[in-house]
């Protein structure tokens, strides 16, 4: 058992409200030292599942091990878990700096150890010019930076950190994301982290699980999360901008979008019916001139211009909008030109399961 971090293990949890369930029959196992993110639209559990980990919340069923112990029957002796609430949970009548060191203080840390501790959570989190300031006098974002530096401090097994860069300034956010990274290098806690903020996610967990209506879709790494999308929730959820999703019929080893060929694709070995195609914006190869005879004839509708990119918006002939990345612009609006899809750069979908079917490059 390590001394700095600890395993979460959760088996066949179910979390009820009244006649709602929450959480449906949900596994999960982190390993110690992991950085994992709870990703999920609000409402989908993943605020719950952090709180049922911290035994704030009790499960319906199943149960939480901490090192291969209940969670319920742990004594909690404050180096287990620390954890950041969304709606800060500060202690009005203290100041910023007797919040961060409260922890600190009941479990006997040394006063210069303290001191060290709080000014370097203070320095990184802009807070130092606030640290006589009692919660009152704070605003929402700069509570929350103390709510963040105040489990920042306190060098627990386990860090569960629930939105907590909502509500501060995207300069800051970045900062304090860096650190809580940095933090987590240096001290190898066990974390997990709960947002709906996708470029968080990815920017920070070593696995990310996404979460929709109580149960994880799926749980791997950034990069298979993005490119991998088990099933079609995930796939939209998954990038900015979103996944185009077009309704294609399979026939004779083509891809057919109204009557009209898209692409020829290896053999397969699917049955001849309607599906689902998934291609990523950065993957529509878009050109002045027809690439080959399946490229597809759109329209430009629009063009936005982000400075790192371009995106387009296409129209098809049926009136069907797709999304386009380019990193040079070479179009104009009301422009006819021709896109070309690929079998290694997209996904194919089945209609009725919604699951990812694997073909191409992607098994």
């Amino acid at each position: 058992m390590s001394e700095s971090n600890a395993t979460i293990e959760l088996k066949g949890i179910s979390k009820k409200f009244k006649k709602n369930t929450i959480i449906d029959g949900l596994d999960l196992f982190v390993n110690a030292g992991e950085f994992l993110v709870l990703l999920g639209p609000s409402g989908c559990g993943k605020s719950t599942t952090l709180r049922m980990i911290a035994g704030l919340e009790e499960q319906s069923s199943g149960e939480v091990l901490i090192d291969n112990l209940n969670r319920n029957k742990m004594k909690d002796d404050g180096h287990t878990i620390a954890m950041v609430f969304q709606d800060y949970a500060l202690y009005p009548n203290m100041t910023v700096y007797q919040n961060l060191e409260y922890a600190l203080k009941v479990h006997k840390v040394p006063a210069k150890k303290r001191s060290e501790l709080i000014e370097n959570v203070l320095e990184t989190l802009n807070l130092v010019k606030y640290k006589d300031r009692l919660p009152s006098q704070l605003s929402g974002g700069q509570k929350q930076r103390v709510a963040v530096g105040r489990g920042m401090v306190k060098k627990s097994k386990i860090f569960l950190l629930d939105e907590p860069l909502s509500n501060i300034d995207v300069q800051l956010r970045e900062k304090a994301r860096d650190e809580i990274q940095k933090l987590h290098i240096t001290n190898q806690q066990t974390i997990v982290y709960v947002t709906h903020d996708q470029l968080e996610a990815m920017a920070l967990g070593d696995r990310i699980a996404v979460m929709n209506q109580g149960i994880i879709q799926m749980i791997d790494i950034p990069e298979n999360i993005y490119n991998q999308p088990t099933n079609l929730f995930v796939a939209k959820f998954i990038g900015t901008p979103q996944i185009n999703i077009v309704e294609v019929a399979l026939e004779n080893n083509q891809l057919v979008l109204n009557g009209t060929p898209i692409m020829q694709t290896q053999e397969l070995n699917l049955e001849s019916r309607n599906y689902y195609i998934g291609i990523r914006p950065e993957n529509l190869r878009c050109s002045k001139n027809r690439q080959t005879s399946l490229s597809l004839e759109v329209k430009i509708e629009n063009i936005i211009d982000y400075g790192r990119f371009v995106q387009m918006l296409l129209v098809m002939e049926n009136g069907q909008h797709l999304k386009a990345v380019v990193n040079n612009c070479e179009f104009k609006v009301n422009e006819k030109i021709f896109v070309t899809l690929e079998q290694t750069t997209s996904l194919l979908f089945d209609p009725a399961t919604e699951k990812n079917l694997y073909w191409g490059n992607h098994e």
